[in-house]
Order: structure tokens, then sequence, then C-alpha cells
């Protein structure tokens, strides 16, 4: 093993001990390019196991019968479980993602208060209301479909498992967790959180690729779905869910544009931008990706943008000090050189800067191309690049931006607060931010998702597929 410590316990599922068959592709530690191990899937007899276990949890009303104190109580015990995790399952996921380890067990800290919000909802009722009408009183109640499956990625698996599972309990639903193949090492410690703070069977893990999603999604006892990774698995999941007529909710890639107005401070744009562009070693899906700056500040704005990311520290996910580490793994590096080599090819200047460790680990210097003379920018680089366009006006640099098939986020940047947020409005995204790449912290944004980034909504409980519309009774 590395100075990780972090193995795969068990493939943790409906019982304790889960049969388990290796696929073919190796698991690596991202600093090194160590081989760990190879992929690992749950049996089938265990997929089919979870699923009729969720579907008795939910026919038993084992969680969604349960008072609502007690499920408030249950939700901020899970909370303490995995608070008390946090730095192993922050190893875990660095190990699975290459993001430092200082980054990735602060993700999974912050994520846990919506544990305690998921509380809250619950004792404030959030699946009943009264209401009244001309005819009399009506309870209004929103019922929990059934048994979910959640589908995790391998840049955020425990924050993100963590997230979605809170929402699913919230709506009363039994869940079934999916970690992306890439990233199996942080549900040893999730599940024994799970298994300490719920009832056994209400939340499960199983893993595997393809065809363990396809079990999961097909079969009948799944009544609602939550997907998050990339388009080609969200489009096979969509297509399923909608063949029959299945509730889901997908959160996919985005390639989000940043508008920068000539009023705009170069070194400060460059601070925000490289900052959120590197979260996550950039394999983050609302990261700034398309940076569309006046011509005649170009030079300006590529040397601001070039200085701050040559003062980023590149190093081991171990080091405290690192902010950018090694990406998650090699095909994906491999995928990244393969793209930038191509607009290398289609005569683009292709910038690279910081300097990586010498290593055998899957490290990537950060790049800046310079895209002008690129026909087509409609591909997601999802990983530590930079794409700068020059626009005449501000019409065509709005035209520019909303030039691709996504719609997750957008970023304006400008002095004149009432031109940016007039740009911001033009913008073809769920979410758009105003010279900032980050929220405040007390504030959570609904944002929907435009064309091929997905479906539903994000930050709303409402937002997940896991409950029906409300019914009322008179």
């Amino acid at each position: 093993m590395t100075d990780h410590d972090c193995t795969i316990r068990e493939l943790a599922g409906a019982t304790a001990a889960v049969p388990a068959v290796s696929l073919k592709p190796m698991l690596t530690d991202p600093d090194t390019g160590e081989v760990l191990h190879p992929q690992r899937a749950s049996a089938p007899e265990s997929v089919e196991r979870a699923i009729a276990t969720a579907w008795a949890a939910h026919a038993d009303g084992l969680w969604s019968g349960l008072a609502r104190h007690e499920r408030a109580s249950a939700l901020r015990n899970l909370r303490q479980e995995l608070a008390s995790r946090g730095d192993e399952l922050g190893r875990a996921d660095s190990l699975d993602s290459g993001v430092p380890q200082a980054t990735t067990t602060a993700f999974v800290k912050a994520v846990t208060v919506v544990l305690e919000r998921g509380a809250t909802q619950i004792e404030e009722g959030f699946e009943h209301a009264e209401q009244r009408s001309s005819a009399g009183a009506c309870d209004q109640w929103r019922l929990p479909w059934g048994p979910a499956a959640v589908f995790v990625p391998w840049n955020a698996p425990a924050s993100l498992a963590i997230v979605k599972t809170a929402y699913a309990l919230v709506a009363g639903c039994p869940v079934i967790v999916k970690p992306s193949e890439w990233s199996p090492h942080s549900s040893g410690g999730f599940a024994e959180a799970v298994r300490a703070a719920l009832p056994a069977g209400v939340v499960q893990v199983v893993h595997g690729d393809r065809a363990v999603g396809e079990a999961l999604v097909g079969d009948d006892r799944i009544a609602a779905v939550s997907y998050t990774g990339g388009v080609r698995g969200g489009k096979a999941v969509a297509e399923t869910c909608g063949r029959l007529l299945k509730p889901v909710d997908l959160e996919l890639s985005g390639n989000n544009p940043v508008v920068v107005l000539a009023d705009a401070d170069p070194e400060a744009v460059a601070e925000q931008v490289v900052t959120a562009a590197l979260t996550l070693n950039g394999q983050y899906c609302v990261a700034p990706r398309r940076i569309i700056v006046p011509r005649e500040r170009a030079d300006a704005h590529l040397a601001a943008l070039g200085a701050a990311l040559d003062a980023v520290r590149i190093g081991v996910t171990t080091d405290p000090e690192t902010q950018l580490g090694p990406l998650s793994h090699e095909p994906h590096r491999r995928r990244i050189d393969e793209q930038l080599a191509e607009f290398s090819a289609r005569g683009c200047d292709v910038r690279r800067y910081g300097k990586p460790p010498e290593s055998s680990g899957h490290f990537a210097a950060p790049a800046v191309v310079l895209a002008d003379d690129a026909p087509d920018l409609r591909e997601e680089i999802f990983g530590p690049v930079l794409l700068v366009r020059t626009y005449r006006d501000l019409d065509s640099a709005v035209a520019m931006a909303n030039d691709h098939p996504y719609g997750l986020a957008g970023y304006v940047f400008g002095a004149d607060r009432d031109v940016a947020r007039a740009v911001g409005r033009r913008l073809r995204a769920g979410l758009v931010r105003l010279n900032s790449a980050y929220g405040p912290p007390d504030v959570e944004p609904v944002a929907g998702m435009w064309g091929i980034s997905g479906l539903g909504e994000i930050g709303t409980w409402q937002g997940p597929a896991f409950f029906s519309g409300s019914r009322f009774v008179g």
C-alpha cells in the first residue's frame, strides 16, 4: 500500500460479506502511478440482493414509516458518524481523484451539513402541508417514489454520496449508492457510518461498471434514479428511464464560459478564475473553462492568467501545501494530452505553466490555449485547462459564450455591475455568478441545467426526482 493508507475493506451491500468480481482495468495511485488492484464489481447475486432489500425496506416502511423525530435523529447520527470519519474519507477520495487530501477532507466535512439541513426539513414537515379551499381543509402529501439508485462520479465520490443520500432519505426513499468503478475507496467508511446510524437495508452500496448500472436502472423495483457523471452515461440512463417512465435527475458535464468585460481588472479576474478552474484539479463540473476577453485587453488578461498559474504549487496529494495534484487516472491524463495536441495541430498556441514533480504519477501542468483559431470549442476538457478567445463587441461575446450544447454554469466579470448583470441574464446556463467564481457560503442557489448538462435542479430539496407530486386528501 501507499501512504494514503486506504483500502476497500469490503464491497458494502445488503449483507456484511458481498461477493465481488474483478474487472480488467487497474486502479493506480495518482501520485506515483503504482498499481493498487483491479477495479471490482459486486456480483450479480449481490446486486439482486441489494435491490430486493431496498424494495422490502420501502414496502415495509422501514424508513418512511418512522416518526419524524426518529428520522431526523438518525440523519443527525449519520452526520456525526461521517464527520468522525472525515479524515479517512478525505484520504480515500484523494487516492481516487488525485485531489489534495486537504481539499477532499474539507469537502467531505463541509457537506455533512446537508444531513443537518435534511433533519430540519423532516422536522418541519417537508412531506406534509395543510391546504384550505372553498370545500374545506385538505392535507397535501409528498410521497417517496420508492427505492432510489444514486450514481456517484469519481471526482468527489464521498461528498456526492453524502449529498445524494441525504436528499433521497429526506424524501423517504431507501437508497442504493453506486460509486464509479474508478473511485471505490471511500465506500468502506461510508458504509460503516451508514450501518452505525441507520436501520439495516435503508442505505446500501454496490460497485461495478456499466453492467451493474444497467441492472439497477433497468429494474422495475428501482423507482427513481439520480446520476452525476459524463454525458454518454447520462444519456444511457435517461434512455432507460424514459422507456420505463422512471423519474430521473441528471447532472452531467459543463463547458462553462467566462465573459470578461472591458472594465474588468485582469489580476482580479485571474485570481478568481484560476482558483475555481483548478478546484478538484480542474475535474469539477462547474469550473470556468472558456475565458472570453476583449480583444484590446487580451495581452493583459493572458499575462495575469499565466502569472496566476505559474504561482500554483503542483505536488503530491499528501503535501498540505499542494494546490494542484495529479489527475485521477492515467487514461484521463492521456485524454487531456490528446485534446491539447489536437489544439496544437489546429495551429492554436498552447501554453503550459508551473512545474509538476518528476514522477510516474498522473501529473499535468495547467495550460492556457489561445483558441481564436479553433473552429469548435464545444467539447469539454475536464482538467486544468483554460481556453481563451477574444471578442470585439458584447453581442459577439455572448454568442461565443452560448455557442455550445451545455448549460451548467457561467461567469461574468466587470466593474459596471448593471452591464455585467445584463450580460449574465443573456447566458444560457443554470447558474451564473457575477464578479466571483464562488457564491456566498450562506447562500445555496437553486440552479437548473440546460442542454446536455442534465435534467432537474440543484440547491433545492425538490430538485431531485425522489418523491411524487403532491396529492390531496379531503
